[in-house]
């Protein structure tokens, strides 16, 4: 069995704000690239924190 991973990343929308998004589905719109980064950044590490500790109770 594998272990699903999310794979963040980030796109500029004309308008200048900037869209952080994840192949799992989850995405949040950002007023600065810089503040997609982050959001992009803390969502796969949080997802694979979780992904570890599940496999490691099992």
């Amino acid at each position: 069995m594998g272990t699903a991973m999310c794979y963040a990343d980030t796109a500029t929308n004309p308008d200048g704000t900037a869209d952080a998004f994840c192949y799992c589905g989850w995405s949040e719109i950002h007023p600065t690239i810089a503040a997609a980064d982050t959001a992009a950044e803390s969502h796969q590490r949080a997802t694979d924190a979780a992904e570890a500790e599940f496999a490691a109770a099992h």
